[in-house]
């Protein structure tokens, strides 16, 4: 089991959890044992990431259109992708509209509640006790859900 953290060249933040890179991984890991022995499944809404402990769920934002989906951590990245913050499942790249770029610019943060919904993936990065009714971000698109799987 990898254990080892790699430092990123990210901005880290209390008011936005970390920003930098994001790519994905895909069929060619399909079937392989993640860092939590778990087999990989790119339709699976998973992630690998050294900024975070294994098994934690985290929110992951793109920067550019707000895009947000609910990932959980079950591996670790290769160190040569070190200056990215998270690599996550080809399910999450095509749910976050990713695919076409390859590696796009995220807000990545640990969730703060226990319920992994479309809310709690906005609120991941609000600071305690701030009210998002006067947030910048855009409304919820009903038409893209938060989809997860344990």
């Amino acid at each position: 089991m990898a254990t080892d953290v790699y430092v990123a060249e990210v901005e880290d933040g209390a008011d936005f959890g970390l920003r930098g890179q994001a790519s994905f991984y895909g069929s060619g890991f399909q079937g392989r044992k993640t860092s939590t022995g778990e087999r990989f499944d790119v339709r699976q809404f998973t992630a690998a990431s050294n900024h975070f402990p294994l098994g934690t769920r985290v929110a992951v934002q793109r920067l550019d259109d707000a895009r947000c989906a609910i990932v959980k951590v079950n591996d670790r990245m290769h160190a040569k992708h070190r200056k990215r913050v998270i690599d996550v499942s080809r399910g999450v790249a095509e749910y976050l509209g990713m695919i076409r770029a390859g590696v796009v610019l995220v807000r990545v943060a640990r969730l703060k509640s226990g319920n992994p919904d479309q809310a709690a993936c906005a609120s991941a990065f609000e600071s305690e006790g701030e009210n998002c009714t006067d947030c910048e971000l855009p409304p919820v698109t009903p038409s893209l859900p938060t989809i997860f799987t344990d």
